[in-house]
């Protein structure tokens, strides 16, 4: 598992370093710099062979722009052309020291220095980092854009991946789901389109994936995921890519909690959390719902809570809350809210 993160010079961030658990949770302002912490990530990720190409990048999950735009830049602040980022666990650190020698040109390829130890374990594992992010178009079959395998980044691969897991694992997933879904009976794969032929969804969809509602007509209780519900296809999406031995074990979520219920954000914390744990996965995840953050369990090492904001001089700083720092009667939500722990808005 990779213990340490360490970013110099990305985007808004100056320096920072995160010690990692299985479950690593970012949260804060609009603008605060959590998304650019997932992508920095992904940028040491996207290097092969001491290049990190445009296109390389943008199937991590990572926004494409300008090199001198990535750079960071601080106003008063002498400029400096080089990325570092640290990575490491109990065994092994890989430093990236990255450049790009054309900074107005969006297409140009970035060049890395990395040190590289004898094992390639901790290479190898942040090799396959990805940035997901839910999208309801994607999970509902109407997209398949950044499709990587065998999930998509969004969900364009949820029915297939779905098709191929053991039948104990798909058992696994169904019970998670009924259990926060009580309408769902079943979850199933057409992948003949029996029920496509029968009239059960347009041509639109290329998801094959079904639901069933238990409180409804058996003759009139089958629906697809074109007609699903966002909270049911974003909770299957998440579970999927948490017990599936073919997903990454070190990746990222941006924005876990749209299109869920605040109390459902909740509970599924909890469930990750021991998803994570027993299936050997490791998540940045970022949010802005306070809900999320009740889901956590402090005093549990492997779960971590990060306030990210910027400081008076712009910079993205990230401070771990280890344990709660006010009246042990009040939520994490409810001291987030209240400002009592930062990273909320504070000019309005």
């Amino acid at each position: 598992m990779i213990q340490t993160l360490a970013i110099q010079n990305f985007k808004s961030i100056a320096n920072v370093t995160l010690n990692l658990g299985n479950i690593n949770v970012l949260i804060g302002a609009n603008g605060s710099g959590k998304s650019n912490i997932l992508e920095a990530v992904g940028m040491a990720a996207a290097e092969r062979d001491g290049h990190i190409k445009t296109d390389e990048m943008f199937y991590k999950g990572i926004r494409i722009a300008k090199p001198n735009l990535v750079v960071g830049s601080f106003f008063g602040h002498k400029l400096s052309q080089k990325i570092a980022i640290t990575i490491s666990n109990e065994k092994e650190q890989l430093n990236y020291l990255i450049t790009n020698e054309h900074p107005d040109d969006i297409y140009a390829d970035w060049h890395a220095s990395v040190n590289i130890s004898k094992s390639t374990v901790l290479r190898n594992t942040l090799s396959k980092y990805l940035i997901y992010s839910a999208s309801i178009d994607a999970l509902r079959g109407f997209t398949t854009g950044s499709y990587q395998m065998p999930l998509g980044l969004h969900g364009e691969g949820l029915d297939v991946l779905l098709s191929t897991m053991s039948e104990s694992d798909k058992r696994l997933i169904k019970d998670e789901v009924a259990e926060c879904i009580p309408w769902m009976q079943n979850i199933f794969i057409d992948t003949n389109d029996t029920y496509k032929m029968q009239g059960y969804k347009l041509g639109r969809s290329i998801s094959n994936l079904y639901f069933q509602d238990r409180y409804m007509q058996k003759t009139n209780n089958i629906f697809s995921a074109e007609n699903a519900n966002e909270g049911i296809l974003e909770l299957l999406f998440y579970l999927t890519l948490f017990v599936s031995v073919k997903t990454p074990s070190f990746f990222a979520i941006d924005n876990i909690d749209n299109g869920l219920n605040p109390r459902l954000c909740r509970h599924l914390l909890t469930i990750l959390a021991k998803l994570a744990k027993s299936n050997g996965k490791q998540v940045l995840l970022t949010t802005q719902n306070p809900a999320v953050l009740d889901g956590l369990n402090l005093n549990d090492n492997n779960q971590k809570l990060y306030v990210v904001e910027r400081n008076d001089e712009g910079y993205t700083i990230a401070k771990q809350l280890r344990t709660k720092e006010s009246s042990a009667r009040m939520k994490l939500s409810e001291m987030w809210m209240n400002g009592l722990i930062g990273g909320v808005p504070n000019n309005f």
